[in-house]
């Protein structure tokens, strides 16, 4: 299995990451897409990619300024970005960018400048974006339709953490998106999610943890980590009646499709 979007640079990893990996590898992830969400994180993950690229472990990077992040963009910082992403081969993705209305950390307009600087390195590079969506799907839909319009070019991104309505779903797999799912489709309360994933296209569907944030269902409120994607990849089966080993390979075939592996 492959963790799609992990943050394995976080300070909730620095005492113990090797162990966190083989267990991972113990429950059969054994790769790993890592977050880099500021432009000192992206240096840790560069760092952290170049540190286990010898292991038994396939640890790949997403590099982009996250929406909560984006009132220090500029567009030097997004050449930044830019040159980064193309210089090393390891670097499978761009973001993870977007819109977050939730919080409101940073202006939308600043949000909004982000978001479009990533999808043009993401189409200029041929690299997958990573969307982060919080309260404005309309606004985010939105923002990619006018994209391919004016650019002409074909989008290929994941959003991350999806939630979103079975309408919103729709035009997102119109537009290409493919759909990352993590431990939120485990949670009691999450009876509309599981009935929208139920119905996604299968070729489209990703796991993820976001470790080590959205522990699976039995582990709320610890630190998430890469090993309890098996919780994540049971609950898919149940919901969409098939097994977990079809999960795993369907997730694994999808996720070397959406990032070139």
């Amino acid at each position: 299995m492959i963790d799609t979007h992990c943050h394995l640079t976080y300070p909730d990893f620095a005492g113990d990451l090797g162990a966190v990996l083989q267990r991972a590898a113990d429950a059969g992830v054994t790769g790993f897409i890592t977050i880099g969400t500021d432009p000192e994180d992206w240096r840790h993950t560069l760092d952290l990619v170049e540190r286990f690229s010898a292991s038994p472990y396939t640890v790949r990077a997403s590099l982009g300024l996250h929406p909560n992040e984006a009132a220090i963009f500029t567009p030097a910082l997004a050449e930044e970005l830019r040159k980064l992403a193309r210089s090393n081969p390891r670097v499978v993705a761009i973001g993870e960018t977007g819109l977050d209305f939730f919080r409101e950390q940073c202006p939308r307009d600043k949000q909004l400048d982000s978001l479009r600087a990533h999808l043009r390195i993401s189409a200029e590079l041929h690299k997958p974006f990573v969307l982060h969506c919080r309260d404005a799907e309309e606004e985010t839909l939105a923002e990619l339709a006018a994209f391919r319009e004016r650019t002409g070019a074909p989008l290929k991104g994941v959003w991350h953490c999806f939630g979103a309505s079975q309408a919103h779903a729709a035009r997102a797999a119109e537009l290409g998106l493919y759909f990352g799912l993590n431990g939120t489709v485990t949670y009691p309360k999450n009876d509309a999610l599981r009935a929208v994933v139920a119905t996604l296209p299968a070729d489209r569907i990703l796991l993820e943890t976001d470790c080590p944030f959205l522990p699976p269902q039995g582990w709320r409120g610890k630190r998430n980590e890469p090993s309890y994607l098996t919780k994540v990849v049971a609950t898919l089966a149940e919901i969409r009646h098939t097994s977990p080993d079809d999960i795993a390979r369907l997730t694994t075939d999808n996720a070397g499709r959406a990032f070139a592996l």
